[in-house]
């Protein structure tokens, strides 16, 4: 984590030197306001990975319960309306889990059908039009209220990262998450139940999800089936910069956050720079790989 801060502040410098521009309030709002959309999805992905699993779904699983919950904005109850999409992205989670234990299918394959699935049953619900949920107050104040000074969504995201390190760094049940992942057959004859463990952290992912969707939903003020198609190599590079083994085993909500903030960091400068989307997902994807390869090469160094 101290070299992951390290890295964190040279962007930085490297970003004012390069644009002065990028210390304008307006801007710094702006990434702190889109990364932790990314940031909350990748708390729940740290979790599926530090049980060696992966869960290409989670944006499909953010825009679906956005999408199901949506479809009582006319009931103009923010209540009923977050319960919903809360519910419905805890559940997609559960499924996911459930595919993987149960039904033994490889959390590769699972999640990239219920990526498929669920995005597309969302589109059916919906006949593909956005539901605008801008009447409702509370569900607009999670992304848009604040609570003295603080934004909202920043309280969130915050209370969210403690509640999920919590989880895993002092509960029973997060401490499995590491014993499962680093060895799947010693967790079980120390009486640790593999199932449960990788239920539990595909449900709390798919929870994680729905609490995302919802900020980003709020935060444009339409529930789009549509949100966030190709943030899932985002997510993905955010988890494994910030400590999550693709293996299993590894990886912390601190390392999380910080690696959000540097994926925030990197495209915002990307932009400034002028440069495409494309050009900022080729940039993500050489994270994936060159963290992959840095991982390799330590395990062949440390055996």
């Amino acid at each position: 984590n101290v070299n992951l801060l390290i890295l964190f502040f040279i962007l930085c410098s490297f970003a004012v030197f390069i644009s002065p521009a990028f210390l304008d309030f307006d801007n710094i709002q702006n990434i702190i306001r889109t990364v932790m959309v990314l940031g909350i999805i990748a708390f729940g992905m740290t979790m599926v990975m530090i049980l060696g699993e992966i869960d290409l779904s989670v944006v499909s699983i953010a825009a679906f319960s956005c999408a199901f919950g949506g479809l009582f904005v006319d009931t103009n109850s923010s209540f009923i309306v977050i319960i919903l999409t809360l519910l419905a992205g805890t559940f997609c989670g559960f499924l996911n889990g459930i595919g993987v234990t149960i039904i033994k299918v490889p959390s590769l394959i699972m999640t990239l059908g219920t990526m498929a699935i669920i995005r597309n049953v969302g589109y059916i619900m919906t006949k593909g039009q956005a539901a605008y949920p801008t009447k409702l107050d509370i569900y607009m104040a999670s992304a848009k209220g604040y609570i003295g000074i603080f934004p909202i969504p920043v309280i969130i995201f915050i209370t969210l990262s403690i509640v999920c390190a919590i989880l895993i760094r002092y509960s029973t049940v997060g401490k499995s998450f590491y014993v499962v992942g680093s060895n799947p057959v010693a967790s079980i004859l120390s009486g640790i139940s593999n199932n449960s463990s990788k239920i539990i952290a595909f449900t709390v992912c798919g929870l994680c999800c729905s609490i995302a969707g919802l900020i980003q939903s709020a935060r444009l003020g339409q529930i789009d089936p549509h949100m966030g198609i190709g943030w899932e190599l985002t997510v993905i590079a955010i988890a494994v910069l910030g400590g999550a083994s693709l293996y299993g085993g590894k990886g912390s909500i601190e390392g999380t956050i910080i690696a959000t903030l540097i994926i925030g960091v990197i495209n915002n400068l990307l932009n400034l720079l002028g440069m495409s989307n494309h050009s900022q997902e080729v940039v993500i994807a050489i994270i994936i790989i060159s963290m992959v390869l840095i991982h390799n090469f330590r395990k062949k160094q440390s055996s």
